[in-house]
Order: C-alpha cells, then structure tokens, then sequence
C-alpha cells in the first residue's frame, strides 16, 4: 500500500512515516518544506519512501501527486496549530479548511478510498464544562471547543463535519484521531513544544526550567499516536460508518508529575518547576479515554503509563547524541 502524508516532516508524519516503512509499505512525505534534518532518518528505507516539496492549498498539486504515485489512501495532518491559528486567523484558515478540503477533494478525485485526519481535543472544553461522572471523556461528549484555542478548535470540528459529508456524499471512507497533548523526540512546535525540555535537557545532562507546574494534561506518545493512525489504516472501512473519529487518549498527569516522572529515570536529573495555580494547559480537557478505539481497532497504548514514554523519550534524545540508554 501507499499512503501519502501532507504536512508529513511534522513530528507525527515522520513517525507514522517510519512505522509504515518499516512494515514494508510505501509512503510519500507532501510537506511545503522538507527540512534534511526531519527526512534524512528515513532515507534508510530507500526507494520505498518518496518526498514531494508541495501546498495542500493547491488542489491540483494534491491530484498530480496521487496520481503520480498510485496513492491509495491519505492521512492528512497539514495544519497550522493552536495559538499561531490565534495570531493569524486567515492563513489558519487557508490551510487548515481549504487544505483539508482539498485533500478530501483530491482523494474524491482521484479514486482514493481512504482519508484521515487529525483532528484534536481541542473540540472539547475544559474539564468543568463536564459532570464529574462524563469524565474521561469518550467520543460522543458534548463539543464545546477549547476557550483559548477557538480558530484551531473550531476548525477541527468543522474539518470533522467535512469529513461526514465527504462520506455520506460520495461514499470515502473518512476518519481520524482526536490526539491529546502529543509529546516525543523531535517535537519542536505546538502546545507540547515547552514540554519536551522537561524530557530531553535532564537527558543529555542539562538542567531545565519549566513553568505551568500545576495545570493537568492528557500527555500521549508519538509513538503511540502514529501506531493508532497505522491501525486506521489497516482497519475495515465499516469502522467508519460506526465512529468517525476516536480519542487517542493518554496519561493525565500535571507538569510537576512529569518533572517528577523524568526524575525517576534520569537520575540527577535537575528541573526547575514554578506554577500558578494552573488548572490545565490552556483550556484543554484533561482526562479522555481511548477505550473505543482499543475495542474497535485493537491498539491498546504501548507507552503507558507515562513513566514509560517519558523513558522511550529521553533514550532516542540520548541516542541521537550518541550517548548510552538510561539504565531501567
């Protein structure tokens, strides 16, 4: 199988990208840059993994570019994230509606019977827009949109209802993740961006400082999430005329307990934590449960609890430095 991934030098496009090739599948990266950095660890697979410089805005770049391909499904994770779609509500608008109605479109056209997407949990509210007993949260709660993020949040919802009528109108099977807070080596932009300094500096040695000590989030690996959007794929379409879109869910913990995770495995690691009284990170909901995904698909999340993603995490920081993995 072939499966192009637009916005695919991103954290999650790159990773799902090795999983897919290391299965022995064909992927083509559509990203409007193609940092050497982000591509070259998957150079290694050959001619297996193509790479094309292109805009989801252009509808015509997405048709020629499945067509060149033989492309038989998509995941489509071109956006512009959260508090940037804030700062520039025009250009988020570009590409994350136009850019997904394209892919949508050119998939129409060009006979590819399989599209997902990624939405987020910023289609929800924050944990006290909720009665206790609806929490975790699963696929069919109420959909408020994250208070602080309305462009990015709204504009996922949306791209979600275009996903059903692309559907229901000409018969795509249509579908996707709601990933939680998504964390990993490498993930340099996004609500989690900040994050990963907690991981990576005590990794290599560094001591770091992190704010937001008190606010709760549902932290879930890369790994994890690319590992869901690989079981999307391989799974009957009739999932889809089922449920849509799943949780990734993910391990609720505040950035204290985090700091305190990668305390536990990198010894003399030395972190910094302040906090104000933070509730959650932006208005994000912080308790989502993955278990229609795990029942429907089968993956149940490897890098669980945290402890052990932040583990995987703070290992491939050090092996890119050339440094030993952490003993435990």
């Amino acid at each position: 199988m072939t499966t192009l991934i637009t916005g695919g030098t991103g954290l999650i496009g790159t990773t799902l990208a090795d999983q897919l090739l290391s299965a022995g599948e064909r992927v083509v990266l559509l990203d409007v840059a193609l940092p050497e950095a982000r591509v070259a660890p998957l150079q290694r697979h050959g001619d297996r993994l193509r790479l094309v410089r292109g805009d989801v805005q252009a509808l015509a770049e997405l048709v020629s570019t499945i067509r060149a391909h033989a492309v038989d499904a998509i995941v489509h994770l071109a956006y512009v994230l959260g508090a940037v779609g804030n700062a520039e509500p025009e250009r988020a608008t570009r590409v994350n509606i136009l850019g997904t109605t394209n892919a949508l479109e050119a998939a129409r056209l060009a006979g590819v019977g399989r599209v997902l997407l990624a939405s987020s949990i910023a289609v929800y509210g924050a944990d006290d827009q909720y009665a206790p007993a609806e929490l975790p949260l699963g696929e069919g709660a109420a959909r408020h949109v994250c208070r602080t993020l309305p462009i990015y949040g709204g504009g996922k919802l949306y791209t979600e209802h275009l996903a059903q009528a692309y559907s229901r109108t000409y018969g795509l099977a249509v579908g996707g993740l709601r990933p939680s807070v998504v964390y990993g080596p490498g993930r340099d932009s996004g609500a989690s961006a900040f994050l990963n300094e907690v991981i990576e500096k005590p990794a290599l040695g560094l001591p770091v400082s992190v704010g937001f000590g008190d606010a709760r989030i549902s932290f879930v690996h890369v790994e994890d999430v690319a590992g869901q959007f690989a079981a999307l794929l391989a799974c009957d379409a009739q999932v889809f005329a089922r449920r849509r879109f799943f949780n990734t869910g993910g391990d609720t913990a505040s950035v204290r307990e985090l700091a305190a995770a990668v305390e536990r495995v990198v010894p003399g690691a030395r972190i910094t934590v302040t906090a104000n009284g933070e509730r959650d990170l932006g208005g994000l909901v912080t308790r989502v449960s993955d278990r229609a995904l795990e029942e429907t698909v089968g993956y149940k999340r490897r890098l669980s609890p945290l402890e052990a993603g932040v583990r995987a995490h703070a290992n491939a920081v050090r092996a890119r430095a050339g440094l030993g993995p952490l003993a435990g």
